[in-house]
Parts: structure tokens; C-alpha cells; sequence
């Protein structure tokens, strides 16, 4: 038995050996200011014994060690193989250009995983050096352009012609072109580069070679200016079904395009924060929980609440104001819940339909009124029914008729008052250019719990002449 640990405890104490070896030869070579031969040295090395080493040293030390591996795909090695802390501050310190090379050379799920835990800015700041540093053209114009609009996302690199080309001239242009990934749509000119027409390459290759691009080309535009916001443009693009987008600056002369490859993540973005935003909790870069600690799960989604909270507590005065009527009337606070809760998810329906609606552009402003009367006959329609269902479940528990009375009015009531307030918030926060998913979370059933709480304890007044 002594025999078998002492062999099983023999590689390990060889690895710890072998580390303390590489460990020293670093060493030595770092206080030397060596800086060519410990280059070499790295290059040589394996990734996980470099990281082994470096996970032992301060920071700082590391730091100054890991700038010296070459090339930069053996860098990228090393850094994986890092501790998150030894990790965090390499990228964090290291010289943007030189991390930057390091990080592209990953792959995109492993680039993902080495900025877990970074602060939001550094993020931001390091995946706008990756973007400039991958696409150069496209970096140029969010430069030039105000982050977040079309002309940060527009590429330059499209096909545009005068109008007065003919068919046959304009397919031996596209055939010459030797690479071109973006070739959805042959973009038409004036003679002051205005945009006038756009034709797809399918319409291009069937008409009569003798034609002008004036004479079969689209001239229906669907173009977006370059200061168009990024939600906007990925609505359109989505809702007219097209590949790519034509960008135009003020005076109607084309700039670039938007494709739909640019904006599949701008898509999938929006919509999880307008999910977040529904679900009463704060955007945040990170949207994914189990790399977030509690705490900052607590900042983003504790200011959401703090308007419900507050509107709760109002509810709860209100229901001191009808003390003497629950005292009279105890079966009251039995159905409570079910009144509230009931109106709480029909405004919920509401609310929904309305918040998807305006983010996909088929409801718009003057659209209020016509909806708000629908949505009222729906909702008047569901409290009837279920205000009838709840009358009868409690007449056949309790017996008392005006207690069946007051939750069948005040059902009705509830859900019919919750369609208007579900409706209506949406349409104002938009009004006052804010996010209308806001106004489908914690806060519209904040209201609906405080207006169907009024409702029901007054019906419950008056019914009873209390």
C-alpha cells in the first residue's frame, strides 16, 4: 500500500517540480529585463504551464509576464487558462490593441466567456475596439454617426449605378466583381447620386438587356435616413420582409446599406430587453442570471418594483377607509384575491397585445381610440362572464345575494377598468418617448390592483348601504 501512494504521488511531484522550474527560468529572465529571450521562452511553453505559473504570481507581475507572450494566438491560450481574478485584470490592463489582437483570435463562444465579469464600460469599450479592428469600414461610420442609429450600423460596400445603365451593362458589372458579400439589391442613381430606384438582382438578370435601369427598376422606396434610430430600422427590415436597407443622408443621396445579417443581433437585443422592460426588470448588458450575482440582480430589478411598492401601500390605505365594511361584511375579504388577481390578468392580455403591437408598428397613435373601445368590449364581455361565474360560486357557499351582487358588479367593473389602463399607459409613455413596454410590467398591475381594490370595497358600500 505505501508502495502505491508513493508511485501515485510521483507525477504530481514532478508537475510541482516542472512548475517551479518554469516558474524560476520567468523569473529570472523578467528581473534581467530579458525581454526577447522570455518571448521565446513563453513560445515554447505550454499554455495551461504558463497560466499555471502566472495564477501564482501578484497581478501585476502577471501582467507584465503575459504582455510578453507571442503570438497572440498563444496568448489567447494562456489567458483562458487563467483564474477569473488573473483574468479580469490582464484584459482590463493589457494595452486595447494588443488585447484586442489576442481576443479576436478566439472563438466567438470562448471571446464571450473571457469578458464574463467585466464592468459594462470596459465591455463596451473593448467591443467597439473588436468591431473597428474586424470591420474598419463600418466602425467608420459609427464614428461619424451617433451610436445606435443607421448610420452606425450601414456598410458602404454596396452596387450602385446610374439610371441611365443599360440591363446588359449592368449584369456585365455584377459579373465582373470578383468577392462581394452583400449583393442583394442593384441600388439606382441620379445624376446628383440621389436614390431613385432599387432592383433586385432577379429582376436584373429577366429584363430586356437594351433597357435602362430607369425603365424596370422599383421606384417605391423603402429607405431609412441615417439618423434612424436602430429599432426603427430592424422593425422595418422585419416588417417588409426585405434583406437589406438603403440609407439616404438629408439630401436623398445614398450612403449605405443596412443588412439583415447587421441586424440580427440589434433584433434579438430589442426584444429581450422589451421582454425585461414587461417583465418589470432593468436592460442591462448582461442579460444572462447565472453570471450575475445576487446583488446585481437586486440594482437592476429593485427600481422596477419601488413604483408598485409605493402603489401597494396606497391600496392598503384604502383599505383602512373600508375597515368598518369588512368588519360588517367578513365573506368580502374571502373573494378579495380573486377580483383583484382576475383584473390584474386581464389588463395583463391587454397590455401585451398593445406593447407588441406599437414595437411592431401595426398600432400607431391614432390608432387609441379605435383599440381602447375594442379592448373595453372584450374586457366588458370576459368580467361579465367571470363576475357571473364568481356570483354564483358564492351564493352557493354563503347564501347572501347581495354578496353575490357585489363581486359580479365588481368583477365586471375591474376587469372592464384594467382593459383601459392596460391600454392606455403604453400609448403614454410613448407619447412622452419612453419605452412603452415599461408600462406593461409591475407598474399597470400596480394601478389595476389599486383601481380594482376602490371598485370592489365601493360596490361593496353601496350594495350593503353600509
Amino acid at each position: 500500500m505505501a508502495m502505491m501512494v508513493l508511485d501515485d504521488n510521483k507525477p504530481a511531484a514532478q508537475t510541482v517540480a516542472k512548475n517551479n522550474s518554469i516558474s524560476e527560468a520567468i523569473v529570472r529572465l523578467h528581473r534581467r529585463g530579458a525581454a526577447v529571450h522570455l518571448t521565446q521562452l513563453l513560445s515554447k511553453l505550454k499554455p495551461v504551464d504558463i497560466a499555471t505559473v502566472l495564477n501564482g504570481f501578484p497581478e501585476h507581475r502577471a501582467l507584465e509576464i503575459f504582455t510578453k507572450i507571442a503570438p497572440a494566438d498563444h496568448a489567447a491560450l494562456v489567458m483562458t487558462e487563467l483564474d477569473d481574478d488573473h483574468r479580469r485584470f490582464v484584459i482590463t490592463q493589457t494595452p486595447v490593441e494588443q488585447i484586442v489582437e489576442i481576443l479576436l483570435t478566439l472563438p466567438p463562444e470562448v471571446r464571450e466567456m473571457a469578458f464574463t465579469g467585466l464592468d459594462e464600460e470596459v465591455a463596451n469599450r473593448l467591443g467597439a475596439a473588436m468591431t473597428r479592428a474586424e470591420s474598419p469600414q463600418v466602425n467608420d461610420m459609427a464614428v461619424i454617426y451617433k451610436s445606435g442609429t443607421a448610420g452606425s450600423l450601414m456598410e458602404t460596400n454596396i452596387i450602385a449605378m446610374s439610371d441611365q445603365t443599360t440591363a446588359a451593362d449592368a449584369i456585365q458589372a455584377v459579373q465582373a466583381l470578383s468577392e462581394h458579400d452583400s449583393i442583394f439589391y442593384l441600388y439606382v442613381l441620379d445624376d446628383m447620386q440621389r436614390l431613385i430606384g432599387v432592383c433586385s438582382l432577379r429582376r436584373l438578370i429577366l429584363a430586356d438587356p437594351k433597357k435602362t435601369l430607369r425603365e424596370f427598376t422599383q421606384t417605391r422606396l423603402i429607405k431609412v435616413h441615417v439618423d434612424t434610430p436602430q429599432g426603427v430600422v430592424a422593425n422595418m427590415i422585419t416588417r417588409y420582409r426585405l434583406l437589406a436597407m438603403p440609407v439616404v443622408d438629408e439630401f436623398g443621396v445614398l450612403v449605405g446599406q443596412i443588412t439583415i445579417d447587421n441586424l440580427i443581433d440589434i433584433i434579438q437585443e430589442e426584444n429581450t430587453n422589451s421582454i425585461l422592460k414587461m417583465a418589470g426588470i432593468a436592460s442591462s448588458k448582461d442579460t444572462n442570471v447565472l453570471s450575475q450575482s445576487p446583488f446585481a440582480i437586486f440594482r437592476t430589478r429593485v427600481p422596477w418594483l419601488i413604483t408598485a411598492f409605493v402603489a401597494y401601500l396606497i391600496v392598503s390605505a384604502i383599505l383602512e377607509g373600508f375597515e368598518h365594511t369588512l368588519e360588517k361584511v367578513v365573506q368580502l375579504a374571502f373573494f378579495f384575491p380573486i377580483v383583484i388577481g382576475m383584473s390584474g390578468n386581464a389588463g395583463s392580455q391587454t397590455g401585451a397585445v398593445v406593447v407588441r403591437g406599437l414595437a411592431l408598428g401595426t398600432i400607431h397613435n391614432a390608432h387609441f381610440f379605435k383599440l381602447l373601445f375594442k379592448e373595453l368590449g372584450v374586457n366588458l364581455i370576459q368580467g361579465g362572464f367571470y363576475g357571473a361565474c364568481l356570483a354564483i360560486a358564492s351564493y352557493g357557499i354563503f347564501q347572501n345575494h347581495l354578496l353575490s351582487i357585489t363581486l359580479g358588479i365588481s368583477m365586471t367593473l375591474s376587469i372592464t377598468c384594467s382593459a383601459a389602463i392596460a391600454m392606455s399607459l403604453p400609448f403614454f409613455f410613448k407619447r412622452l418617448g419612453a419605452d412603452p413596454a415599461v408600462a406593461a410590467g409591475p407598474l399597470a398591475l400596480a394601478f389595476i390592483d389599486m383601481v380594482g381594490s376602490i371598485n370592489y370595497l365601493t360596490v361593496a358600500f353601496f350594495v350593503f348601504r353600509l
